[in-house]
């Protein structure tokens, strides 16, 4: 089985069964720590508002050519649903079909930033990628991954990244530590997550604790930044769901859906993951929106378990302030020779929540509340837009699909030389690897 994206996966999964109120910029942050790179208050950047088709969005990263990448906290990447962290933020080489393996990192790095991209699991529910996002131990079955093991070693996520970067006296002295120990009780860092990647981050900063300084993981990330990220789910999964009969069986896990992504999961990953099958689940909007008991349905007096959104809300902690913001795209031309292919998945989720990337619908992406729509509380995020460009007004860019921002060609790549089927893209321009650099040089700027 080929690699490929989420939509590609749903789509044949679809067919073989027949088939967020916006929040202010917020003020500028403290900067903890007193090594060289450490900077005084500073004031945050202006960002423009009347953005995005209806204007109501902050406005993208301004251009950070030449402008300094080495952030204060070191950088963390979180990988979306169905990929490795390999496959993931590549760059922007597409002579062989897809981007250098983590391209953008080693973008980033050349800069003087100190980026770590941790490898989870290809499929699994939030919480569990949540959990390896922050460990994961050398193995070859989940409970091994999860450090369940008799002897676990720990070989990848956050808590390896602690280790690396305060086992290094030039490291810390970049912040001030003035030993291993207090660096690992006091290192934080810029979380940035595409797709599902982000709810795995989340449940990272609201459940999981540091076991260095004992803290919540969120009193160690400065600044949280969504690519894409599905905050409140996408209407492929619930069809999927109902077209499958997934729920048919406790929990809405199918053992046939499981089967095939454990497969997939050995390939990529090394390991027997048995219940890769969560990752649809994880990504409805009943889990992320009504309920994580999906065998229960709210409503009529029915009391039901609270849902992802609820039980894991972005924390807000005046002692310990994050930088929330959500960067959103949606495919304006799906008809264009790099976007066809996605017209059912596109077409899905147009049909049941409206304007979308070909996965993730842009309310879902900006994450400006916790419920559907405009309902529910709000979220601390500012919500900002992103797109390709057009040198010709008379010809729009057609849009950025969802795994643009990790290693799909998007038209305008390489100058406007790429193309995905012999069709001109002179007049568009797009990069992933400057959109990430736009955007940690603004991280720098501010402070982080």
């Amino acid at each position: 089985m080929k690699r490929r994206t989420a939509a590609r996966l749903f789509a044949v999964l679809l067919v073989a069964s027949l088939i967020g109120c916006e929040t202010p910029t917020p003020e500028s942050e403290t900067v903890a720590g007193a090594g060289p790179l450490a900077s005084a208050r500073r004031p945050a950047p202006p960002l423009p508002t009347g953005y995005g088709p209806d204007g109501s969005f902050y406005a993208p990263p301004s251009d950070g050519t030449g402008k300094p990448l080495a952030t204060y906290w070191p950088i963390v990447f979180s990988h979306a649903f169905s990929v490795t962290a390999q496959q993931a933020f590549t760059g922007d080489n597409t002579a062989s079909g897809g981007g250098e393996a983590y391209g953008v990192k080693t973008l980033l790095e050349t800069a003087g930033a100190i980026v770590y991209q941790p490898d989870k699991i290809a499929y699994g529910s939030n919480e569990t990628r949540g959990q390896l996002l922050y460990k994961k131990c050398a193995g070859t079955t989940l409970d091994e991954l999860l450090c369940k093991g008799s002897n676990p070693q720990v070989v990848d996520g956050v808590h390896a990244a602690i280790l690396d970067y305060c086992g290094q006296p030039v490291r810390r002295a970049r912040n001030g530590f003035a030993d291993e120990g207090s660096c690992r009780r006091g290192l934080k860092f810029n979380l940035i997550c595409h797709s599902q990647g982000c709810l795995d981050s989340r449940y990272l900063l609201a459940a999981v604790r540091n076991e260095f300084s004992g803290e919540l993981m969120y009193k160690h990330i400065v600044s949280w930044t969504a690519m894409a990220g599905a905050n409140k789910g996408t209407a492929q999964s619930d069809v999927y769901l109902a077209l499958s009969g997934a729920c048919a069986f406790p929990g809405c896990k199918s053992p046939l859906f499981d089967a095939a992504l454990a497969a997939d999961s050995l390939r990529q990953n090394q390991a027997l993951v048995l219940n890769g099958g969560e990752s649809a689940v994880a990504l409805s909007r009943k889990y992320l929106l009504l309920t994580t008991d999906m065998d229960c349905d709210p409503g009529q007096g029915v009391d039901c378990a609270p849902s992802f959104n609820a039980l894991y809300p972005l924390p807000e902690d005046r002692s310990s302030p994050v930088y929330y913001q959500t960067f959103s795209s949606q495919i304006f031309d799906i008809n264009h020779p790099c976007y066809s292919s996605k017209k059912t998945n596109w077409q899905l989720v147009m049909d049941y929540e409206g304007p979308n990337d070909g996965n993730i619908s842009v309310d879902s992406q900006k994450f400006t509340t916790y419920g559907w729509g405009s309902a529910g509380p709000a979220t601390p995020v500012v919500a900002r837009w992103v797109d390709g460009i057009a040198l010709d007004p008379g010809h729009p860019h057609p849009g950025l699909e969802h795994m643009a921002y990790s290693d799909l060609k998007v038209p305008g790549m390489d100058d406007g030389r790429m193309s995905c089927n012999g069709e001109d893209n002179s007049l568009y321009r797009f990069s992933r690897e400057d959109l990430y650099r736009d955007i940690v040089a603004e991280l720098v700027e501010r402070g982080f």
